[in-house]
């Protein structure tokens, strides 16, 4: 079976780019303390749905439909958002990003693990879906939080576009099980994603390890035996 288009061209590294540099200036925004702040952080999101529809292409009208519907549908909830203070757009806002990024997820994950041959972009493809799986966490605590108020202690209590980086940090260090300390769930709901979250962190590890091992397996070439002269 021919391998798709998008994995010849070592569009993963784009993508990896894309969300390296949007989670930088989202810290360096915080950072900063920048009053323009909610702007460049929607912004930034925007860049990172822009970047997985070119990154994840993958010639399938209905996907591609589906990520050029999502990406206005978000585009207009922000700009809403940014002219009329509204608890419903925001929430809106989070949940479009929050099942676009799902999408870019599992097209992500469809196009590394157990298909075709390991190489440097396959490599890239699975830190990407690390990040990725950090970032639909942190938006769902976003949701959890914007629902439940109060599900998680450690927060500074402002608007979701500055909480969106210490859910970030947040994630990245319950998937990865380091667990700091200095923020933590308080309502079950936030426990539930926070365990879940840690037990995906060590099964990604895993499954990761198992599938390129597999891939690897499975294309590299059986040697040939020659067979054995009969005794004359």
């Amino acid at each position: 079976m021919m391998a798709p288009k998008v994995i010849r061209r070592g569009n993963f590294r784009w993508l990896l780019i894309a969300l390296i540099v949007m989670l930088f200036c989202d810290a360096i925004v915080n950072q900063l303390e920048s009053p323009h702040g909610r702007l460049l952080v929607n912004v930034g999101l925007l860049f990172i749905l822009f970047s997985t529809i070119w990154t994840l292409d993958s010639g399938q009208q209905g996907w591609r439909k589906w990520k050029y519907a999502m990406t206005v549908v978000i585009a207009g909830l922000m700009v809403g958002n940014a002219l009329i203070d509204s608890k419903i757009l925001a929430m809106g806002t989070q949940a479009g990003c929050f099942l676009y990024l799902c999408l870019s997820l599992y097209l992500v994950w469809k196009q590394v693990l157990f298909t075709g041959p390991v190489d440097t972009n396959k490599i890239i493809g699975s830190i990407c879906i690390y990040i990725l799986l950090g970032m639909v966490w942190a938006f769902g605590y976003l949701l959890t939080e914007a629902v439940f108020p109060g599900s998680f202690n450690g927060l500074n209590a402002e608007v979701w576009q500055t909480n969106l980086q210490q859910f970030i940090y947040y994630s990245m260090v319950t998937l990865t099980t380091v667990g700091y300390g200095d923020i933590t769930p308080e309502q079950p709901v936030a426990h539930f994603l926070a365990y879940m979250e840690g037990v995906t962190g060590i099964f990604y590890t895993t499954i990761l390890v198992a599938s390129l091992l597999g891939v690897q397996l499975a294309n590299k070439p059986t040697p040939v035996v020659a067979a054995a002269e009969p005794d004359s």
